[in-house]
């Protein structure tokens, strides 16, 4: 019998979407912990910075799924394809929606 060899593709681009989405869940462990630690002591500037690292952390954790679900819709019929991009603005929109909300509130 042949050797079976497994074949692996990282897409050219240097750093796989899986690797970079293990940092990502990381970074963002590090950061919760770190804020929700803050967050016990009740000053303004604390909350204020716990509130935008919770956003970063947030932004952050969307970008792999967004990437994830466009390889999928793109390969659906054009209608499912439409929804995902409606779905993705949404996204986008409450993103930027609560930096607003966070910048009016500085």
């Amino acid at each position: 019998m042949a050797k079976r060899t497994k074949r692996t593709s990282s897409g050219g681009n240097g750093i796989s979407l899986n690797k970079f989405s293990f940092w990502v869940v990381v970074a963002i462990g590090i950061a919760m912990a770190v804020s929700g630690f803050l967050n016990f002591f009740d000053w303004a500037w604390v909350n204020k910075v716990c509130s935008w690292v919770q956003t970063l952390c947030f932004a952050l954790g969307m970008f792999v799924p967004c990437i994830l679900s466009y390889r999928t819709a793109r390969n659906k019929s054009t209608a499912w394809f439409i929804l995902w991009i409606i779905f993705v603005v949404l996204v986008v929109f409450g993103l930027v929606s609560t930096i607003i909300g966070l910048i009016r509130a500085i």
